[in-house]
């Protein structure tokens, strides 16, 4: 087994083991904790996701890229690259459903409050390009 797929299987245990540890939130704030929607839906699409990524060695390799980088920038708070991460993490991933579920686990990676820049970033830019095309 490689290593990014033991990673992936590290995550997935993390994931599955925070179901015992319930948070008020609607969305877990740890990877410790899991939020009201996350303790079945979006950990079963987890579970899901990064099994599926473990038992494919270039996926789990590109899925481990992504998320150490996202990591790495959010240590530096660089709010730019580590919003590059989760977009690049989410196009790797046509459901919604399962997009949710991977933008819980990068909430529960860092925690809520060093996410929500990431988010705002994300959405200001967004709407920055729609009225850009207007």
């Amino acid at each position: 087994m490689t290593r990014q797929s033991e990673k992936l299987e590290g995550l997935l245990k993390d994931v599955l083991d925070s179901g015992k540890r319930k948070s008020d939130s609607l969305v877990g704030e740890q990877l410790t904790e899991a939020g009201l929607l996350d303790r079945a839906v979006l950990n079963e699409q987890l579970e899901t996701i990064l099994g599926g990524a473990s038992a494919n060695p270039s996926l789990a390799q590109v899925m481990e890229q992504h998320l150490e980088a996202f990591q790495d920038y959010v240590r530096q708070t660089n709010v730019a690259g580590a919003a590059k991460e989760v977009c690049a993490l989410l196009a790797l991933e046509p459901n919604d459903l399962r997009r949710a579920a991977l933008l819980s686990l990068m909430v529960r990676l860092v925690g809520k409050r060093k996410f929500d820049p990431i988010a705002s970033y994300i959405l200001d830019n967004r709407a920055a390009r729609s009225a850009g095309r207007r």
